[in-house]
C-alpha cells in the first residue's frame, strides 16, 4: 500500500455511495488506506442496505444519508465524485471556490495503478460487449488481464491483481470522462476503442455537442504510440481524422465499407487490413451473437486483438465461443416454442431499433417505456409502424419523467392503437404478452428509456423482467 500513503490521515468525502459497485469500490479503499471517509448520498440507509452492509468492519467511515451538507465539501482535504453526480452540482461548486481537490475513483485509481497498459472503450452503445469480448479472448489466451469500470466492476477490485505488465481494460462512460478531464490526471490510454456516438443523456448535458465532446474526451490525452479504435459508419465520428486533438494511430471498423486500415465486413466474412495485408479472420456463420450491430461490436475487438499480435486461431476461437452478456439482448428462456429476450440495458431509441433490426422476419413483441432523456422517439415509432414482424407493442407505464407517455401518443398518432396496451407492472407487461403469442413468436424487453423512478436502474428492471419469465408456467 506504499503508494496510497498519502491518503493515511486524510478526511476525503464520498459523494454518492449508489448501489453499483463503483462507490463501494472507493470507499473500501479509502478506509483500507487509513484515511478518515465520510459518505454523503441522497439514498436512505434502506436504499442502499446491501451497500452498507459489505463496509460495516470498517469504523473509520461515517454517513450522512438522505441528503448532502455544505459543511462535509469544505471540511474536507479531498472530494471523491460519483460519475452520477453532475459538474454543475452546487456542492462541488462550493468545494472548488475552496481549493478542495476533487477527484474520481477512476482518476485516484490512475494514480496507484502500477500498470500503464491500458485498453479504454467507450462510446454510447456495444462498450460492453466491445470489454467482454476482449477480456475473454484475452483470457483464453492466457494473458494476463483484468477487467473493470462501467460494467459494474470497481477498479479498486481488481487492483490487487494488477501488476505492471498486466494489460487493464476498462470500459468507460462519457460522465466518468467528463469527470477524468476535471481532474489532474491526463488519461492516456495505449489502446482506445470509440464504439459509436448516438444522442443519449440529453437530459445530462446542454446539447448534442456537449454530449459528443464527452466521448470524443478518450482520445484527446494519446500519442503517436498509441491507437485509436472507432467506427466509420458513424457520422459523429467519421471527422476525427482532422480532429486536433489526437495524434493516436487511427484504425477503423465498418460492417458496410472497405476501410484504409482496420477491420471491415464483406458478403458473409470479417477481414482485417493493415498496409497490403488483408486477413480473412472470421465468417458471420460463425457469430453466436444476433444482429449487425454486434457484427460491429466484433470488428471493433478484432483490431485489439491484432495490435496486440494474438494468433488468427485464438482470435477466431475467442469470437466463436463468446455468447454475449446479460441485459444485452440476452436470451433467458424458450417456453412452448416462444423466446424470451432480455435487452433492459436498450436505453435509447437507437438501441432499440438496433434489436428490432437483429430480427429481419421473426415475429416480435415488445415491451419498451420508461423515463425519458429528452431523446426523440419519432424514428423508433417509425420503425414500429414499418416492420411488419412486430406483432404487438406493450408499452410500461411509468411513474416521472415519461418517455412511455412520449411513445405512446406517437404510436397513436400512427394508427397503431390496435397493436399496443399499456402495462403498470412488468409482471403484468409478461402476461399479456405471453397471452399473444404463439411458438415461433421473440418477446423482447427493450425498452429505449431509462428505468429510474420505477425501478432503481436497469439491472433491476432486467432482473425483474428475468423473475416474472420464470414464474412462466
Amino acid at each position: 500500500m506504499e503508494k496510497t500513503n498519502f491518503l493515511k490521515n486524510k478526511k476525503v468525502t464520498v459523494m454518492g455511495l449508489g448501489v453499483n459497485r463503483g462507490g463501494l469500490g472507493v470507499t473500501r479503499f479509502l478506509a483500507q488506506s487509513e484515511a478518515n471517509v465520510l459518505v454523503t448520498d441522497l439514498k436512505r440507509e434502506y436504499e442502499l442496505k446491501s451497500t452498507l452492509d459489505e463496509l460495516k468492519e470498517y469504523r473509520n467511515i461515517e454517513y450522512v444519508l438522505g441528503e448532502h451538507r455544505i459543511q462535509d465539501f469544505i471540511n474536507s482535504d479531498m472530494i471523491i465524485q460519483n460519475p452520477a453526480v453532475p459538474r454543475n452540482s452546487k456542492y462541488l461548486l462550493v468545494a472548488k471556490e475552496c481549493g478542495i481537490p476533487i477527484e474520481t475513483d477512476l482518476s485516484l485509481f490512475l494514480r496507484v495503478c502500477p500498470s500503464s497498459n491500458l485498453i479504454a472503450v467507450g462510446g454510447t452503445k456495444g462498450k460492453s460487449t466491445v470489454t467482454n469480448l476482449i477480456y475473454h479472448t484475452f483470457c483464453q489466451a492466457e494473458k494476463d488481464i483484468v477487467q473493470a469500470g462501467n460494467i459494474g466492476i470497481s477498479v479498486f477490485e481488481v487492483l490487487p491483481d494488477i501488476k505492471p505488465d498486466t494489460i487493464v481494460v476498462l470500459e468507460i462512460s462519457s460522465w466518468q470522462l467528463e469527470g477524468l478531464a476535471q481532474t489532474q490526471i491526463s488519461f492516456q490510454p495505449h489502446i482506445a476503442v470509440l464504439t459509436n456516438i448516438l444522442a443519449d443523456h440529453l437530459d445530462r448535458y446542454d446539447s448534442f455537442n456537449d454530449y459528443d465532446a464527452s466521448e470524443k474526451l478518450i482520445y484527446k490525452n494519446m500519442g503517436q504510440s498509441d491507437y485509436l479504435i472507432t467506427n466509420l459508419d458513424n457520422p459523429v465520428i467519421k471527422s476525427i481524422e482532422s480532429d486536433q486533438d489526437t495524434s493516436a494511430n487511427i484504425y477503423w471498423f465498418s460492417t458496410r465499407n472497405k476501410v484504409p486500415r482496420g477491420s471491415y465486413l464483406e458478403e458473409d466474412r470479417l477481414f482485417f487490413k493493415s498496409g497490403n495485408r488483408v486477413t480473412e479472420f472470421c465468417s458471420i456463420k460463425d457469430i453466436p451473437l444476433p444482429g449487425i450491430h454486434n457484427i460491429s461490436n466484433i470488428l471493433a475487438a478484432s483490431i485489439v486483438f491484432f495490435i496486440n499480435d494474438l494468433p488468427l486461431p485464438l482470435i477466431r476461437n475467442g469470437i466463436k465461443t463468446f455468447s454475449g452478456i446479460a441485459n444485452r439482448l440476452e436470451k433467458i428462456r424458450t417456453l412452448r416454442g416462444i423466446n424470451f429476450y432480455n435487452d433492459t440495458c436498450a436505453t435509447t431509441p437507437d438501441a432499440t431499433i438496433a434489436a428490432i433490426n437483429s430480427f429481419s422476419t421473426e415475429p416480435l413483441i415488445l415491451i419498451l417505456g420508461g423515463g425519458d432523456k429528452k431523446l426523440d422517439y419519432r424514428e423508433l415509432c417509425e420503425v414500429l409502424k414499418e416492420k411488419s414482424n412486430i406483432i404487438y407493442t406493450i408499452i410500461l407505464q411509468h411513474p416521472a419523467y415519461n418517455a412511455s407517455e412520449i411513445i405512446l401518443t406517437q404510436l397513436k398518432e400512427l394508427g397503431l392503437s390496435n397493436k399496443m396496451e399499456i402495462c403498470s407492472s412488468m409482471s403484468g407487461a409478461i402476461d399479456v404478452a405471453y397471452q399473444k403469442a404463439i411458438a415461433g413468436v421473440n418477446i423482447i424487453l427493450s425498452p429505449a428509456a431509462t428505468s429510474f423512478g420505477m425501478f432503481s436502474n436497469e439491472f433491476e428492471r432486467g432482473s425483474v423482467f428475468r423473475q416474472a419469465v420464470d414464474e412462466l408456467v
